[in-house]
């Protein structure tokens, strides 16, 4: 045997003459593959400038003074190339990449493919060290856990297991802030599920408790009810006012309860509730309210939150005198502000849109959280909206105004109408733009047809509406001509309204 078997090395024979040439090229050999490394790897062709000793992993494609020499270490040596071919098991650290390659037998793999299993270790530290405590420590930005599939030998299951030794042992999730403790949740020194909560990562407060036997959940410190809605309509559902969207000049009605506020507002409703806004959109708070929910005359210095769905685009909000920004974002965001003493009266709260912005399920409330959006029923949240808005509703086609009028005098016919809800103040009576007609009307007109005669009445010098006697539970409609009406004196009919027509009452804040 002239070498030896793994590297290769020259063996000096007997009597063998010139042996120091034999020795260096052993010593040679030792210095180009014990402790290997290399520049590159998949190297394809000699470097232009090589320098005495550079070796290289030479790819698979290789050509010119590489060819044929793909997988083999190409060592610079004496001014030439030399090349070795890999047993399985070296290993070699490639320089431009700060890595380990272990040859199999075929090719050269990263160190990390041959780790099939680990351990068991004392301890282990991922971007971090790790220590007698902490054995698992690792500094990251995300973690996956995927679970294996039945293909590769798995269930397509992945449970995530938690074991601890005795009742008494704590085993848990703790949340931290800057290493203090915020939040635990678990088994903690009991077999019952708990979360419990802290300011400061000494002092605990449980905060929700399960019990292991029976199911029930306790909160020990109790909850926060579910918030009242301050605002009235905020589905924008209720619509007496026949708003189909669009434009509303300062101060105009839409949406029961919902006004244009300083410089008007564009408006309207999507299917699933969302609202499209841009301009000032605004709602007055009635100041009676307090007393029903807080057993006081009014809001002053209370604690309030205004919080919005799926907002798109920040608002600009005023609550009272308190201004601030309501966030853009996803899910529910919100406001708080604290009223000033001074403030006394109703609250006027205004959402500014600069551009387009979309929302859902708006609320404003007392407290500084806010809690889960709740509607109303419509039958109640319509009648609520009565109190600032009715409109009286006509039966039938051409509609018949379910109350009887009679020509009180030359010019005057009364209609006393009593009101299924009664109204927050004595209400003005509020029309669309009409004509009348002596005939069975249609559109925007009004009529007035003689029950005894069946004639329908005409008149001279235009007509005008107002309210009479009126009360927060009844009014007398007055239809006065600027000249005088046809018919009799003490003619008693009805009222009759084309399909647009309509005849409100207001009583808005």
């Amino acid at each position: 045997m002239s070498t030896t078997p793994h590297l290769a090395l020259p063996l000096l024979a007997a009597a063998q003459a010139q042996k120091h040439v034999t020795h260096n090229e052993a010593i040679a050999l030792l210095d180009a593959l014990v402790q290997l490394s290399v520049r590159e790897r998949n190297r394809e062709s000699p470097p232009a400038d090589p320098t005495e000793g550079d070796r290289y992993l030479v790819g698979t494609g290789a050509s010119g003074g590489f060819a044929g020499h793909g997988g083999e270490i190409a060592l610079f040596d004496l001014g030439i190339w030399r090349f070795f071919a890999p047993h399985p098991g070296w290993r070699a650290y490639v320089e431009a990449e700060d890595v380990f390659l272990l040859f199999g037998g075929t090719d050269w793999k990263e160190i990390g493919h041959y780790v099939r299993s680990l351990g068991p270790l004392d301890r282990l530290g991922i971007g971090t060290d790790a220590d007698d405590l902490n054995r698992l420590a690792a500094r990251l930005n995300a973690v996956l856990l995927d679970a294996r599939r039945a293909d590769q030998g798995g269930t397509d299951d992945l449970r995530l297991v938690l074991n601890k030794p005795d009742i008494r042992n704590v085993l848990s999730l703790l949340w931290q802030t800057d290493y203090g403790g915020r939040a635990e949740a678990g088994l903690i020194g009991n077999e019952d599920f708990s979360l419990r909560v802290s300011s400061d990562g000494l002092s605990w407060r449980d905060a929700m408790m399960v019990d292991r036997r029976s199911g029930i959940v306790s909160f020990p410190c109790g909850t926060v009810p579910l918030g009242t809605n301050l605002f009235m309509n905020p589905g924008f559902t209720v619509n007496q006012r026949g708003y189909a969207g669009g434009p509303l000049s300062t101060g105009s009605y839409g949406f029961d309860r919902w006004r244009a506020g300083s410089g008007g507002l564009q408006l309207s409703r999507g299917a699933d509730g969302t609202m499209t806004f841009q301009g000032s959109l605004e709602q007055t708070i009635d100041v009676t309210l307090a007393e029903t929910l807080l057993g006081a005359p009014d809001f002053s210095g209370r604690t309030l939150t205004l919080s919005v769905e799926d907002l798109s685009a920040p608002l600009a909000v005023t609550i009272g005198t308190r201004e601030a920004v309501l966030p853009a974002g996803a899910g529910r965001t919100s406001v708080t502000v604290t009223l000033d003493m001074s403030e006394t009266g109703h609250l006027r709260t205004i959402l500014v849109a600069g551009g387009t912005a979309t929302f859902r399920r708006i609320k404003l409330e007392i407290g500084t959280n806010p809690t889960p959006w709740l509607r109303e029923p419509a039958e109640i949240e319509e009648m609520r909206c009565r109190r600032y808005y009715q409109r009286l509703s006509p039966i039938g086609a051409p509609g018949v105004l379910p109350a009887l009028g009679q020509r009180r005098a030359t010019n005057l016919i009364d209609c006393p109408v009593l009101l299924p809800v009664p109204m927050r103040a004595t209400p003005t009576v509020v029309t669309n733009a009409f004509s009348w007609i002596a005939a069975s009307p249609t559109s925007g007109q009004f009529a007035f047809l003689d029950g005894a005669t069946g004639t329908w009445l005409g008149q001279s010098g235009g007509v005008t509406v107002t309210t009479m006697a009126a009360s927060p539970s009844s009014a007398i409609l007055r239809l006065q001509a600027g000249t005088a009406f046809s018919g009799s004196a003490g003619a008693v009919g009805s009222l009759h309204l084309g399909a647009s027509a309509h005849i409100g009452l207001q009583a808005e804040i």
